[in-house]
């Protein structure tokens, strides 16, 4: 059977709400230290501060959930929100499946973008039209928030600008994450995306193949669904 054997389970349905949004409040106040190490709190995080709420703290249980599980230590909830109503219309809440489905691909972040994209069946959550949608909602459009249990790596971050997603909220950051005994460093692909290709870890070509361009310029005179 392959990749699509009995264990793979590549979508969560989503959870029902139906109950007001009440977002997220801005907080002037330093970062609270999520264990005992002190850590300082570098310039990317300043101004970004907001109160948790119950969606983060949901995204931080399924994190706890699936190390208890015997799954990497994070979790996402993607909420839809009305955009006439403000109502959480349903969520969808995941965690990292990497060892599961032996799929590096496979974090959080990653997990419950799939499971809302494939359930609604549209690939644009930053604006959800009623005609196109394959779930119900009230109002003509809504879209998705992401709340995560730990800042999203650059992958998960690209996915979240490629889904459109508008609001991303994170508990803990990426230097947490790479403490000694938990020791998930993003570090290492920041620093590699600022280097030119030749300095780069990963030895990295261009073949100049002369059909290269023959793809996009199909596309520019096709019927298409862009995004």
């Amino acid at each position: 059977m392959g990749f699509w054997n009995y264990k793979y389970r590549p979508f969560t349905k989503s959870i029902a709400v139906g109950e007001p949004y009440e977002g997220v409040t801005s907080l002037h106040i330093e970062r609270i230290n999520l264990d005992s190490t002190q850590i300082d709190k570098p310039q990317i995080y300043e101004g970004i501060t907001v109160a948790p709420n119950c969606w983060v703290e949901l995204a931080c249980e399924e994190a706890k959930a699936s190390v208890e599980r015997g799954g990497g230590p994070f979790g996402a909830v993607l909420l839809q929100i009305g955009d006439e109503t403000n109502e959480v219309i349903r969520y969808w809440r995941d965690h990292n499946h990497v060892t599961e489905y032996s799929d590096p691909t496979a974090h959080a972040e990653i997990s419950v973008i799939r499971s809302a994209c494939h359930e609604l069946g549209v690939h644009n959550l930053g604006e959800i039209k009623k005609r196109e949608s394959m779930l119900p909602q009230k109002g003509e459009t809504s879209h998705c928030e992401i709340y995560c249990s730990c800042e999203p790596c650059p992958m998960c971050y690209a996915a979240i600008m490629w889904a459109r997603i508008p609001v991303l909220v994170f508990s803990a950051t990426r230097y947490e994450a790479a403490q000694p005994g938990v020791e998930f460093s993003d570090i290492e692909i920041y620093d590699e995306l600022k280097k030119d290709y030749e300095e780069r870890s990963i030895r990295v070509y261009q073949a100049m193949s002369a059909n290269a361009l023959e793809a996009f310029e199909l596309w520019k005179r096709s019927d298409k669904i862009k995004y």
